[in-house]
């Protein structure tokens, strides 16, 4: 039986059954006490060192929770690094109290506590309920437009998407225990993966599951699993696996972080029986809407907002803009304008049109480099096409660097080993004057295996750029 939903605001002051699962691993099973024990211990040594910001990583999951819940309860705001390279912790360096993490560090002058410490032999506080209104979470977004920033995040905010994911999907979840090939250290697998579960008293795997044929061990240990996931992930296993076993104990797929192929959705609803849930939505707004690309209407599915979120187009671009109490947007009267393209159907519900910072203008032309990008992905020799510009205006040459990254598709991995590398590009551009003006063809073109990814699957324009200055791509 389903234990109750708990606001994450009052988790440890109501609490649970000491022998409550909260996480399981290949090895272990950690229940309530254990976490309550956890966050103790750690919770007294932050306050004992000083209350503040402090940076907080684990690639364990459990550990991280253990993190997140200690400073917020010594009054603590936890700040969760975009990634662990030494370049992004010096950047982050400032006003810092300390860091919570079980990985090896080098930052001058902050004192560093691992997320699991040894028992002091004290009792267990009588917690008292957090506070919702003030900020406890500092979380970077992914950058894959552009610059990451900090957004800021209250427990209200948290609590109140996780309510609503509850509230929409709870009962179809039923007892599931949760498993996740995306971090937890970004705000998708954060939400569904650690705050959701703990919301709703439901089991998380601790291990982020890289190997789909692991995946699909890992889910037979369970009676029923849901799976957190996204595009990227999703659209490589049915090459790898067989989704038949995928959804015999598998009752709900998520995916975020980018829009699914209505291929790779049909797919698993044929294959799996299962037709996932992609949740649209950033950093910076929470969750949005949803969709199910159903076999009936794969072609221009429409997002239906969450309960709480209002959304609207601001014309004459038609950008969509948010307005919910998943983030903390003063002006405008509380309304976020967003990048995406949309258009609106009377019952609020909506269609996206692509994004419209991807749109760029070449000799006075305007280009939008998604259309670019779908027309290059109907040719049979290619799987996926990135179009970035490589570098920021003020460009070095007269005409913007327009650079095409490509993985080919089996059949144009053999076509490719027959022919020289400028003959497929000739045949690809080829194609594309048929749609686009002469002046506006990329530059720049480079064959990859795979595109570069973040932890929760996401390729960022940085990454794209690092990847052709390695490199030099054919023009």
């Amino acid at each position: 039986m389903q234990t109750k939903c708990i606001p994450l605001s009052r988790l440890l002051s109501l609490g649970r059954v000491a022998y409550t699962p909260v996480a399981v691993s290949n090895d272990r099973v950690f229940l309530w006490k254990d976490f309550v024990e956890d966050v103790t211990v750690l919770s007294t040594i932050i306050r004992k060192i000083g209350i503040g910001r402090w940076l907080l990583y684990s690639e364990d999951t459990y550990r991280f929770t253990v993190g997140l819940f200690a400073l917020w309860h010594a009054d603590s705001v936890a700040v969760l690094p975009p990634n662990f390279r030494q370049q992004t912790l010096d950047e982050m360096n400032n006003d810092l109290a300390g860091v919570v993490t079980d990985s090896k560090i080098n930052l001058k002058n902050v004192p560093s506590i691992s997320p699991i410490v040894s028992p002091l032999n004290s009792t267990f506080p009588v917690w008292e309920a957090l506070k919702k209104d003030v900020i406890q979470l500092d979380i970077f977004t992914s950058g894959s437009t552009g610059t990451r920033k900090a957004i800021k995040k209250t427990l209200a905010n948290l609590e109140s998407e996780v309510e609503e994911q509850e509230a929409v999907w709870g009962e179809k979840l039923g007892n599931s225990t949760i498993f996740s090939t995306v971090s937890h250290q970004h705000i998708y697998g954060l939400l569904f993966k650690v705050l959701w579960p703990l919301h709703a008293g439901r089991v998380f795997w601790n291990e982020i599951l890289f190997s789909p044929n692991d995946m699909v061990a890992k889910l037979k240990t369970v009676d029923i699993a849901c799976l957190v996931s996204g595009p990227a992930h999703l659209k490589r296993m049915p090459e790898l696996i067989d989704l038949s076993e995928l959804g015999r104990n598998c009752r709900v797929i998520f995916s975020s972080g980018g829009p699914l192929n209505a291929g790779t959705s049909l797919i698993f609803a044929q294959s799996a029986q299962l037709t996932p849930y992609e949740i649209l939505g950033s950093t910076e707004t929470g969750g949005i809407a949803w969709r199910q690309q159903s076999p009936e209407t794969v072609v221009e599915d429409t997002w239906k907002p969450f309960r709480k979120v209002e959304v609207e187009v601001e014309l004459p671009d038609c950008f969509l803009k948010v307005r919910s109490p998943f983030f903390n947007e003063v002006e405008n009267e509380g309304w976020l304008l967003t990048g995406d393209v949309a258009e609106m159907a009377p019952d609020k519900t909506f269609v996206l049109k692509g994004r419209g910072d991807r749109v760029v203008k070449i000799e006075e032309k305007r280009l939008s480099l998604p259309d670019m990008e779908k027309r290059l992905e109907s040719h049979q020799w290619v799987d996926t096409a990135k179009i970035f510009l490589k570098e920021d205006p003020p460009y070095k040459r007269r005409r913007p660097p327009l650079t095409t990254l490509i993985v080919l598709s089996e059949s144009g991995r053999i076509n490719f080993d027959q022919k020289q590398i400028r003959e497929t590009i000739g045949e690809l551009k080829q194609l594309l004057s048929k749609s686009f003006d002469p002046v506006l063809l990329p530059r720049y073109w480079k064959f990859v295996d795979q595109l570069p990814e973040d932890a929760l699957g996401k390729t960022t324009l940085s990454d794209l750029r690092d990847v052709m200055t390695k490199q030099k791509g054919k023009k």
